[in-house]
């Protein structure tokens, strides 16, 4: 027997007959249908019920005390958000939707910003720990911010105010919002999905902006959370692949870093970064007390900058 032509006799019997050719169909059919799965990166169709991405309401996350809302350094000093109050008001900024740098001694400790209750509060305080949906890809959150969120001034949403921010709850709830509420709603939820991601602040081609980086095993991805063209399964951009972003400052739910280094870079775990300062969240109803008075500037320096 000739094994060759005795093969290729059956498979034309295979093809010919019914029965063959409908099982060669469905397995021609198989294989497209898993090939289609590994270059798109899931099934097709939306990952999540984006009809369902919304917060139930804005949540009351600054219910709280403002002295429950505290930044600690690393020689023991304690700032709370009662703190920050009084001195904006001291100096005459308390109704400026505005966010500022807070100096300490000459070192930039944090960043606050004015969230929808028109009160300051420190920018880890946004990232309220809101995760719309547990156990999907980490490009999920990304391309659900894409399709749910529009892009829109603060100034245009909030009557003339230049600067409002949102928590990640009341960002996945409001319709709308600018480059800060994207990156804390993107970064939060990719924070609950067990990554280690941030919200960057910086500059970008000249103007003030705000995204997310976050880290896998030894790489760093850039992920623009304003990007209204994301595709579901998208590879996500390695951070080395965006020079043109210039950070200046990152924070996640507890930790607030500044960049000491290069304004432009595309290194976020170098030595440049120094860690400024360790966000803490008391309970409603707690008191806290710090003995003595707030350290004042030395003669001369200021304690907010305008960012």
């Amino acid at each position: 027997m000739n094994p060759r032509r005795s093969g290729g006799r059956f498979w034309l019997l295979l093809v010919g007959s019914g029965i063959g050719g409908l099982l060669l169909m469905l397995l021609l059919a198989v294989v497209l249908i898993g090939l289609q799965l590994v270059l798109r990166g899931g099934p097709p169709g939306d990952p999540v019920d984006l009809t369902r991405l919304g917060a139930d309401g804005p949540g009351d996350d600054f219910s709280a005390p403002a002295a429950t809302r505290r930044i600690e350094l690393d020689d023991g000093t304690r700032i709370d958000e009662a703190q920050i109050a009084r001195e904006l008001d001291r100096a005459g900024q308390a109704s400026t939707w505005a966010s500022f740098t807070w100096l300490y001694r000459g070192d930039t400790v944090a960043t606050i910003a004015p969230g929808l209750d028109r009160r300051h509060h420190f920018a880890q305080s946004f990232l309220v720990g809101y995760v719309p949906f547990t156990d999907v890809p980490a490009w999920v959150p990304l391309y659900a911010l894409s399709q749910r969120k529009a892009y829109q001034y603060d100034h245009d949403l909030y009557d003339g105010a230049p600067e409002i921010w949102q928590t990640s709850r009341e960002a996945f709830h409001y319709p709308a919002g600018d480059c800060e509420d994207h990156a804390i709603a993107l970064a939060d939820w990719l924070i609950g999905l067990g990554y280690e991601a941030r919200v960057v602040i910086g500059q970008v081609d000249g103007g003030g902006h705000a995204w997310v980086v976050l880290f896998d095993g030894g790489r760093t991805y850039l992920l623009e959370a304003t990007d209204k063209q994301q595709r579901r399964g998208q590879a996500l951009p390695l951070a080395e692949t965006l020079p043109n972003y210039q950070p200046e400052a990152m924070f996640d739910r507890e930790n607030y870093w500044v960049n000491t280094g290069a304004k432009r870079t595309v290194d976020y775990r170098g030595s440049q970064w120094r860690l400024a300062s360790r966000f803490v969240r008391g309970e409603a109803g707690e008191v806290i007390v710090v003995p003595g008075v707030e350290p004042e500037p030395p003669p001369g320096e200021k304690k907010l900058r305008r960012r």
